[in-house]
């Protein structure tokens, strides 16, 4: 046999040169099938675990348990979408819609509460987003929302549902009229009783009720229009058939009359008021008011001594009969 002249390593297996050519070699192969697997199995492994993926409930699920006044659902399927995509503003806003109406309906005013927080939260971070979708409303059940948080509330509930209101109208729109009703409350808890007198006015326009007589027959009152207050609580007794705001209209023109010195017309509320109940400790009481402003003493603390026996607790029946007089 020949010897083939060259460098003896050439065909030799063993040597280390020959074994580090062999491991790259094996090495570039086992890219080139990874890089091939990448570009023909990754797509379908991709759309496989897409399909196992949990999906995420439609908008038109919720709009549909939405409508059916299904608010548990509702906050359910919200999550549920939440869950994957955080800032969703659809899924937000109902959410916080849901937990509003939720809330409304609980007797327990802890639970109540805790509702009407997230319907805080999920509203406010809904309308972070550019697209937020039911903005006017958005604005308008946020503000309910913070009315029925509490009085410390009631500067953020009139200045939501205000701008609800505006916004609303610069946009033809008709506004719910109960959106009035709040305004007009939060701004009189807020003691500014001017912008109160005229939101209750605005849902006067709207539609008159017993009720909404009588409430802004005591804004007016709390904003010193006097002349105004009488004849809306007159309005409100006329048109009322229920007892209780029968007898808190005789109530609100008593403070009147007797406010201008018309004992008389003051007196004559409060016995109406004790013919409707007898045991009204109150009505003793402004009463006593009458007969002290009269000078009759004797008559007044009698008055007062009747109050304090229909009421123990009746605190300012209690401090009179304590005064000299």
């Amino acid at each position: 046999m020949y010897a083939i002249p060259g460098n003896p390593e050439t065909f030799d297996r063993s040597s280390p040169r020959r074994r580090r050519r062999l491991a790259r070699a094996f090495a570039a192969a086992l890219l080139a099938a990874a890089i091939l697997a990448a570009v023909f199995l990754a797509p379908p492994l991709i759309r496989s675990a897409r399909s196992r993926a949990p999906g995420i409930p439609s908008e038109a699920s919720i709009l549909a348990a939405w409508n059916a006044k299904d608010y548990e659902t509702v906050l359910a399927l919200s999550e549920e979408g939440l869950a994957q995509r955080p800032l969703d503003p659809f899924r937000l806003v109902l959410k916080g819609f849901a937990s509003f109406y939720r809330g409304v309906g609980e007797s327990d005013g802890e639970v109540r509460g805790r509702y009407m927080d997230a319907a805080v939260f999920s509203l406010r971070k809904a309308l972070t987003s550019a697209s937020v979708p039911f903005r006017s409303q958005v604005g308008y059940v946020l503000g309910k929302a913070y009315y029925h948080k509490g009085p410390y509330y009631m500067d953020e509930a009139a200045r939501y549902l205000e701008a609800a209101y505006e916004e609303a109208s610069s946009r033809g729109e008709e506004a719910p009229l109960d959106i009035l009703e709040y305004t007009a409350v939060a701004y009189s808890a807020l003691e500014n009783h001017g912008k109160s007198v005229d939101f209750f006015e605005r849902a006067l326009a709207r539609g008159k009720t017993d009720l909404l007589l009588l409430a802004a027959s005591r804004a007016y009152v709390l904003n010193g229009q006097a002349d105004k207050a009488e004849v809306t609580a007159l309005e409100a007794l006329s048109m009322t058939e229920d007892s209780l705001v029968r007898e808190k209209s005789r109530f609100l023109l008593g403070e009147l009359y007797l406010a201008r010195k018309d004992f008389k017309m003051a007196e004559e509320q409060y016995n109406m008021i004790l013919e409707m109940n007898a045991e009204s400790a109150d009505a003793h009481y402004y009463l006593g008011l009458i007969w002290q402003d009269k000078g009759d003493p004797v008559r007044a603390r009698a008055e007062w001594r009747k109050a304090v026996s229909l009421d123990p607790m009746h605190t300012a029946a209690r401090q009179k009969l304590a005064e000299r007089i």
